[in-house]
Protein backbone atom coordinates (compact mmCIF):
# COMPACT_ATOMS: atom_id res chain seq x y z
CA UNK A 1 0.00 0.00 0.00
CA UNK A 2 1.51 2.88 -1.18
CA UNK A 3 1.48 6.10 1.54
CA UNK A 4 0.06 9.41 -0.04
CA UNK A 5 2.14 11.43 2.66
CA UNK A 6 6.27 10.94 4.32
CA UNK A 7 6.86 12.31 7.94
CA UNK A 8 10.69 12.91 8.13
CA UNK A 9 12.22 13.94 10.98
CA UNK A 10 15.25 16.14 11.19
CA UNK A 11 17.61 16.79 14.52
CA UNK A 12 21.08 18.50 15.01
CA UNK A 13 23.19 19.13 17.94
CA UNK A 14 24.75 22.23 16.65
CA UNK A 15 23.74 24.87 14.79
CA UNK A 16 23.17 23.99 10.44
CA UNK A 17 23.73 26.69 7.99
CA UNK A 18 21.92 25.26 5.05
CA UNK A 19 21.68 26.63 1.64
CA UNK A 20 19.59 25.57 -1.27
CA UNK A 21 17.80 23.05 0.48
CA UNK A 22 15.56 21.19 -1.91
CA UNK A 23 11.70 20.27 -1.37
CA UNK A 24 10.90 18.38 -3.67
CA UNK A 25 7.14 17.81 -2.83
CA UNK A 26 4.92 20.04 -0.99
CA UNK A 27 5.61 19.93 2.38
CA UNK A 28 4.74 21.37 5.80
CA UNK A 29 7.32 21.76 8.57
CA UNK A 30 6.75 21.79 12.13
CA UNK A 31 9.93 22.92 14.31
CA UNK A 32 9.63 20.50 17.55
CA UNK A 33 12.68 22.09 19.82
CA UNK A 34 14.79 25.21 18.13
CA UNK A 35 14.15 27.62 15.72
CA UNK A 36 14.38 27.39 12.07
CA UNK A 37 16.17 31.02 10.70
CA UNK A 38 14.10 31.31 7.24
CA UNK A 39 16.06 33.18 4.38
CA UNK A 40 13.14 34.75 3.14
CA UNK A 41 13.10 37.99 0.20
CA UNK A 42 15.39 40.54 1.92
CA UNK A 43 14.54 39.28 5.84
CA UNK A 44 15.31 36.28 7.85
CA UNK A 45 12.16 34.76 9.30
CA UNK A 46 12.04 32.69 12.83
CA UNK A 47 10.41 29.17 12.52
CA UNK A 48 9.33 28.07 16.08
CA UNK A 49 7.59 25.69 17.37
CA UNK A 50 4.38 27.64 17.17
CA UNK A 51 4.72 28.20 13.24
CA UNK A 52 4.39 25.93 10.73
CA UNK A 53 6.62 26.35 7.60
CA UNK A 54 4.54 25.95 4.31
CA UNK A 55 6.51 25.10 1.45
CA UNK A 56 5.98 24.51 -2.25
CA UNK A 57 6.99 21.76 -4.05
CA UNK A 58 10.29 22.01 -6.41
CA UNK A 59 11.38 24.89 -4.10
CA UNK A 60 14.52 25.44 -2.15
CA UNK A 61 15.39 27.21 0.79
CA UNK A 62 18.25 28.68 2.13
CA UNK A 63 17.79 28.14 6.46
CA UNK A 64 20.03 27.89 9.96
CA UNK A 65 18.33 25.46 12.14
CA UNK A 66 19.70 26.68 15.96
CA UNK A 67 19.19 24.51 18.69
CA UNK A 68 17.60 25.35 21.43
CA UNK A 69 19.81 24.08 24.86
CA UNK A 70 21.09 21.06 23.26
CA UNK A 71 18.94 19.79 20.14
CA UNK A 72 16.93 21.28 16.69
CA UNK A 73 14.05 19.03 16.21
CA UNK A 74 11.25 19.27 13.35
CA UNK A 75 8.66 17.05 11.31
CA UNK A 76 8.75 17.69 7.73
CA UNK A 77 5.33 16.51 6.22
CA UNK A 78 5.83 15.73 2.39
CA UNK A 79 3.11 15.10 0.10
CA UNK A 80 2.54 12.78 -2.49
CA UNK A 81 -1.29 13.38 -3.36
CA UNK A 82 -2.64 17.01 -5.10
CA UNK A 83 -6.04 18.61 -3.70
CA UNK A 84 -9.04 19.74 -6.33
CA UNK A 85 -8.61 22.66 -8.09
CA UNK A 86 -11.89 23.85 -6.47
CA UNK A 87 -9.97 23.78 -2.80
CA UNK A 88 -6.81 25.57 -4.44
CA UNK A 89 -9.27 28.42 -5.48
CA UNK A 90 -11.04 28.61 -2.35
CA UNK A 91 -7.58 29.05 -0.82
CA UNK A 92 -7.02 31.77 -3.21
CA UNK A 93 -9.99 33.25 -2.24
CA UNK A 94 -9.29 33.20 1.20
CA UNK A 95 -5.93 34.15 0.88
CA UNK A 96 -4.35 38.03 1.82
CA UNK A 97 -2.12 39.51 -0.64
CA UNK A 98 0.90 39.14 1.17
CA UNK A 99 1.42 36.42 3.11
CA UNK A 100 4.36 34.95 4.36
CA UNK A 101 5.65 31.00 4.06
CA UNK A 102 5.15 30.78 8.15
CA UNK A 103 1.67 29.90 9.72
CA UNK A 104 0.74 30.04 13.21
CA UNK A 105 -1.85 27.25 13.59
CA UNK A 106 -3.99 26.37 15.81
CA UNK A 107 -5.20 23.24 17.94
CA UNK A 108 -7.30 22.20 15.04
CA UNK A 109 -4.55 22.21 12.76
CA UNK A 110 -1.63 20.44 15.34
CA UNK A 111 -4.59 17.59 15.42
CA UNK A 112 -4.89 17.27 11.82
CA UNK A 113 -1.25 17.42 11.82
CA UNK A 114 -0.46 14.54 13.80
CA UNK A 115 -3.70 12.41 12.81
CA UNK A 116 -1.50 12.79 9.16
CA UNK A 117 2.01 12.11 11.27
CA UNK A 118 0.50 8.86 12.73
CA UNK A 119 -1.62 7.27 10.04
CA UNK A 120 -0.63 3.77 9.14
CA UNK A 121 1.00 3.08 6.30
CA UNK A 122 -1.42 0.07 5.87
CA UNK A 123 -4.49 2.07 5.63
CA UNK A 124 -6.99 1.56 2.35
CA UNK A 125 -6.07 4.54 -0.07
CA UNK A 126 -9.47 5.96 0.15
CA UNK A 127 -9.30 6.10 4.06
CA UNK A 128 -5.98 7.85 3.63
CA UNK A 129 -7.13 10.14 1.14
CA UNK A 130 -10.14 11.22 3.55
CA UNK A 131 -7.17 12.08 5.92
CA UNK A 132 -5.35 14.26 3.82
CA UNK A 133 -8.36 16.15 2.36
CA UNK A 134 -9.06 16.89 6.05
CA UNK A 135 -5.80 18.68 6.34
CA UNK A 136 -6.00 20.45 2.66
CA UNK A 137 -9.50 21.82 3.50
CA UNK A 138 -8.51 23.39 6.92
CA UNK A 139 -5.77 24.88 4.58
CA UNK A 140 -8.10 25.91 2.12
CA UNK A 141 -10.10 27.14 4.50
CA UNK A 142 -7.89 29.70 5.94
CA UNK A 143 -5.97 30.85 2.49
CA UNK A 144 -2.91 28.41 3.03
CA UNK A 145 -3.52 25.66 0.77
CA UNK A 146 -2.23 26.92 -2.60
CA UNK A 147 1.40 27.97 -0.76
CA UNK A 148 1.91 24.53 -0.87
CA UNK A 149 -0.03 23.79 -4.51
CA UNK A 150 0.06 26.23 -6.79
CA UNK A 151 -0.92 24.53 -9.77
CA UNK A 152 -2.80 21.02 -10.36
CA UNK A 153 -0.99 20.27 -13.94
CA UNK A 154 0.99 17.13 -13.20
CA UNK A 155 4.26 18.45 -14.31
CA UNK A 156 6.98 16.65 -15.97
CA UNK A 157 9.00 16.88 -13.22
CA UNK A 158 6.67 15.39 -10.94
CA UNK A 159 6.46 12.32 -12.78
CA UNK A 160 10.27 11.94 -13.45
CA UNK A 161 9.98 12.36 -9.32
CA UNK A 162 7.37 9.65 -9.08
CA UNK A 163 10.27 7.30 -10.97
CA UNK A 164 13.07 8.70 -9.08
CA UNK A 165 11.68 7.98 -5.58
CA UNK A 166 10.98 4.23 -6.31
CA UNK A 167 15.07 3.57 -6.62
CA UNK A 168 17.19 6.52 -5.97
CA UNK A 169 20.53 4.44 -6.27
CA UNK A 170 19.59 3.13 -9.66
CA UNK A 171 21.31 4.59 -12.82
CA UNK A 172 18.76 6.57 -13.96
CA UNK A 173 19.53 7.74 -17.77
CA UNK A 174 17.30 10.18 -19.65
CA UNK A 175 16.94 7.29 -22.10
CA UNK A 176 15.40 4.77 -19.38
CA UNK A 177 13.50 7.66 -18.52
CA UNK A 178 12.11 8.05 -22.37
CA UNK A 179 11.58 4.30 -22.87
CA UNK A 180 9.31 4.25 -19.79
CA UNK A 181 6.98 7.19 -20.53
CA UNK A 182 7.15 6.72 -23.83
CA UNK A 183 8.69 9.43 -25.51
CA UNK A 184 11.21 10.73 -27.50
CA UNK A 185 14.22 12.38 -26.15
CA UNK A 186 13.79 15.73 -27.95
CA UNK A 187 10.29 15.93 -26.69
CA UNK A 188 11.47 15.03 -23.27
CA UNK A 189 13.90 17.48 -23.20
CA UNK A 190 11.57 20.20 -25.09
CA UNK A 191 8.89 19.62 -22.25
CA UNK A 192 10.91 20.14 -19.21
CA UNK A 193 12.79 23.19 -20.95
CA UNK A 194 8.76 24.37 -20.85
CA UNK A 195 9.43 24.08 -17.10
CA UNK A 196 12.64 25.53 -16.91
CA UNK A 197 14.71 22.52 -15.90
CA UNK A 198 16.36 19.57 -17.08
CA UNK A 199 16.61 15.87 -16.74
CA UNK A 200 20.00 16.02 -14.25
CA UNK A 201 18.62 19.02 -12.66
CA UNK A 202 15.62 16.92 -11.11
CA UNK A 203 17.72 13.71 -10.36
CA UNK A 204 20.71 15.83 -8.45
CA UNK A 205 18.48 17.88 -6.18
CA UNK A 206 15.95 14.47 -5.25
CA UNK A 207 19.30 12.50 -4.31
CA UNK A 208 20.71 15.42 -2.31
CA UNK A 209 17.20 15.59 -0.44
CA UNK A 210 17.45 12.06 -0.22
CA UNK A 211 20.68 12.00 0.92
CA UNK A 212 20.00 14.81 3.66
CA UNK A 213 17.01 12.38 5.05
CA UNK A 214 19.64 9.36 4.89
CA UNK A 215 21.98 11.32 7.11
CA UNK A 216 19.06 11.80 9.86
CA UNK A 217 18.76 7.64 10.22
CA UNK A 218 22.58 7.15 10.76
CA UNK A 219 26.10 7.47 9.86
CA UNK A 220 27.67 6.87 6.27
CA UNK A 221 30.81 6.40 5.03
CA UNK A 222 30.76 8.93 2.17
CA UNK A 223 31.62 6.27 -0.31
CA UNK A 224 28.37 4.28 1.30
CA UNK A 225 26.08 7.21 1.14
CA UNK A 226 27.22 7.56 -2.49
CA UNK A 227 26.39 4.83 -3.85
CA UNK A 228 23.21 4.83 -1.94
CA UNK A 229 22.34 7.81 -4.12
CA UNK A 230 22.98 6.60 -6.98
CA UNK A 231 27.02 8.19 -7.31
CA UNK A 232 29.53 5.21 -8.50
CA UNK A 233 32.15 8.61 -7.52
CA UNK A 234 32.05 9.67 -3.96
CA UNK A 235 34.16 12.43 -4.53
CA UNK A 236 31.55 13.36 -7.29
CA UNK A 237 29.30 13.05 -4.62
CA UNK A 238 30.87 15.00 -1.73
CA UNK A 239 31.47 18.05 -4.66
CA UNK A 240 28.19 18.30 -5.15
CA UNK A 241 26.76 17.98 -1.62
CA UNK A 242 28.95 20.61 -0.89
CA UNK A 243 28.08 22.90 -3.94
CA UNK A 244 24.40 21.93 -3.24
CA UNK A 245 24.39 23.05 0.93
CA UNK A 246 27.30 25.07 1.27
CA UNK A 247 28.93 22.68 3.92
CA UNK A 248 31.01 19.14 3.17
CA UNK A 249 29.20 15.85 4.14
CA UNK A 250 31.48 15.77 7.31
CA UNK A 251 30.59 18.97 8.69
CA UNK A 252 26.90 17.99 7.99
CA UNK A 253 27.43 15.05 9.68
CA UNK A 254 29.14 17.20 13.03
CA UNK A 255 26.10 18.79 13.37
CA UNK A 256 23.83 15.56 13.98
CA UNK A 257 26.07 14.34 16.46
CA UNK A 258 27.09 15.62 19.90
Amino acid sequence: MSALVQCIHYTGQKSQQLRNVPFIYPSIVWVQAGVKKLQWQNDWLNIDPKNWLLTAGHSQQTFINQPSQTVFSSLQLCFFTKPTTELINRSRHHASHHIAPNYQFDHVGEYLFMNLVNMPKSLPRNVQECMVNALFEYLANIGRLHQLFGSQDLLWRDKLVGLFRQQPSEHHSIESACQHFGLSKSTLIRRLREESTQFREILAELRMGYALTLLQQQRYTQLDLAQLCGYQSETRFAQRFKKQFGLSLKEYQNTIES
